[in-house]
């Protein structure tokens, strides 16, 4: 499922970097994919777990704010700028919601993604009160 809704949070699947569903940026951050192509990366996974949060919503509720954001960083031995990384998804997020996008974050380095994806996103999303 792309996002699962309990009470008042949703809580979205791992997205990566896909656009009309291919995957635009493969490979590990700082062997293959430079930090800024890294940023570009995690915006647009981060627009597609913000995506996946709104519809998991009902009709008329909103998103009061993303809560927590998880980066998920395909990073090459040594690499260290995971921050660096993860800055390009809450850039993004306060772009398209402002300071409702402004979110506790963590930025994590891994070996592999899925497909090969240089980053993956998880978001945590509070509901506003009806």
């Amino acid at each position: 499922m792309p996002a699962v809704r309990h009470g008042d949070l949703v809580v979205t699947a791992g997205m990566t970097p896909r656009v009309d569903g291919v995957l635009t940026h493969r490979g590990q951050v700082g062997a293959d994919v430079t930090v800024d192509e890294a940023r570009t990366a995690a915006a647009t996974a981060v627009a597609n777990a913000l995506a996946a949060a709104l519809s998991g919503l009902d009709a008329g509720e909103r998103l009061d704010r993303v809560v927590h954001m998880a980066v998920f960083v395909n990073a090459a031995p040594g690499f260290e700028e995971h921050t660096a990384v993860a800055d390009g998804a809450s850039a993004r997020l306060q772009e398209l919601l402002g300071d409702r996008g402004a979110a506790s974050r963590a930025a994590v380095g891994v070996t592999s993604l899925p497909g090969g994806a240089c980053v993956e996103v998880v978001l945590t999303c509070g509901l506003a009160p009806t």
